[in-house]
């Protein structure tokens, strides 16, 4: 194979016998062999493949199914029994949860309480209320008694207090606080009247 060069000289190039294109291929797939040999992927990383529009639609709604049952777990886990079945509930405290909310980062209505409680030392230690209201570790419950007053210093909730008192005949009204998670802390008044327990509960949302 002969080149002419700008002096118009012809130079000899030496050939070989395989035809020019198949010499730069078989010299590529060499040079791509030898990088990939000397390469890795980087740590923690794995392939990941989707062949089709439906794998990646059957993956999203995989991952959808797993994250709706952990909510619903960790929802059910966290919701204390505060009525039983058929318990009445006294007019004044339906009353009072009719219209108050507890003033958080998320405001929340008051609900009504009546447990079945045959205590004969007026109202439940913190390890007997936890079982009470069915928490899931009684006996590792974070659950603190609170004087109504200490509680509602600034008097917002002297209604939710009041009817309490009211329902229960002038008995002992106590508060008591209940650690669901790191952010939410429940607060139940309470006191006792007829063999249960009465009053009103609201959630907190403390971020």
């Amino acid at each position: 194979m002969s080149l002419k060069t700008c002096s118009r000289r012809l130079l000899k190039l030496k050939t070989t016998s395989l035809p020019l294109c198949t010499q730069f291929r078989s010299q590529f797939l060499i040079q791509t062999t030898i990088y990939r040999a000397h390469t890795r992927p980087l740590s923690g990383t794995r392939s990941f493949n989707m062949s089709n529009d439906d794998d990646y639609m059957a993956f999203l709604n995989k991952a959808n199914q797993d994250t709706g049952a952990d909510a619903t777990t960790q929802q059910k886990s966290s919701v204390f029994k505060a009525k039983d079945t058929g318990s009445e509930v006294p007019k004044e405290i339906r009353n009072v949860c009719k219209s108050a909310v507890y003033v958080s980062d998320a405001d929340e209505p008051f609900e009504e309480v009546s447990l079945k409680w045959e205590g004969k030392n007026g109202l439940p230690t913190e390890s007997e209320f936890a079982k009470l209201i069915n928490h899931s570790s009684p006996d590792s419950a974070e659950i603190k008694i609170l004087d109504p007053l200490n509680w509602d210093s600034q008097g917002q909730y002297t209604n939710v207090i009041e009817a309490v008192r009211e329902a229960s005949k002038g008995n002992d009204v106590r508060v008591y606080q209940i650690v669901r998670d790191a952010t939410r802390v429940e607060y139940w008044v309470v006191s006792h009247a007829d063999g249960r327990l009465i009053g009103a509960k609201a959630l907190s949302v403390e971020s």
